[in-house]
């Protein structure tokens, strides 16, 4: 149903055949309990909540799928507030990604409210109420990528080895050559290749290039030297 009680507009989410019979009604009956529980949902993220190594974040999600009445109206969802994130971690290893306001991505609803579970720091509690398959108990699982999203900085698994690239152009390439740092290759026997200048003690007086430094013969220098 949508608007008042005197709108000339209400229409019911019957189907012309939800009424010819008995089990048709139960079946509408039963469609509409079940519409009420919620499983899965896209959202876009509004505001994020903690971060970082010591304080896992929360986000507070707009649901992206419209609610719609028998007349074909729609209307957006109100905000969902504090739904836990998920993250890649094992014991005390994790990999910290938070996510940022603008991404889009699938959250899952857990079947009973566990608002008193995430309060005891994910430890065992009673629900926090009877409320079941509901919007507010749901769990940040991750961003689904889109065409307007461009990184700028990323881990690449690729078939010929690992490429890592920060926002600032910084490289980390892995390959059948060893690894290579901005140019700078180390291969898997230790052996460094460096496209420009290697330079000791940089920022001191005594400061020498690898290229640019001369021995008192042509020997090959002794070691120490």
């Amino acid at each position: 149903m949508s608007g008042d009680s005197d709108d000339k507009d209400v229409a019911s989410q019957l189907s012309l055949t939800d009424g010819n019979s008995l089990l048709n009604q139960h079946r509408y009956l039963s469609d509409q309990a079940q519409a009420q529980h919620r499983t899965h949902f896209v959202g876009k993220i509004v505001a994020v909540h903690g971060g970082g190594r010591d304080s896992p974040p929360t986000v507070d999600v707009q649901p992206l799928v419209k609610q719609m009445d028998g007349a074909g109206k729609s209307r957006s969802h109100g905000t969902v507030y504090g739904i836990p994130v998920t993250r890649n971690m094992s014991g005390d290893s994790v990999i910290i990604n938070d996510p940022k306001v603008g991404d889009v991505g699938t959250f899952s609803v857990l079947d009973r409210d566990h608002s008193s579970a995430q309060a005891n720091d994910w430890g065992e509690a009673n629900p926090g109420s009877k409320r079941r398959g509901s919007m507010s108990d749901a769990v940040y699982h991750g961003p689904l990528p889109r065409k307007a999203d461009k990184p700028k900085q990323w881990i690449h698994f690729k078939d010929d080895g690992v490429e890592i690239q920060d926002r600032n152009g910084n490289t980390l390439v892995g390959g059948k050559d060893g690894w290579s740092l901005n140019g700078v290759v180390i291969d898997r026997d230790g052996a460094i290749k460096a496209p420009g200048e290697i330079t000791a003690k940089a920022k001191g007086k005594s400061s020498v290039t690898v290229s640019g430094h001369k021995h008192p013969s042509t020997d090959k220098p002794s070691p120490g030297t």
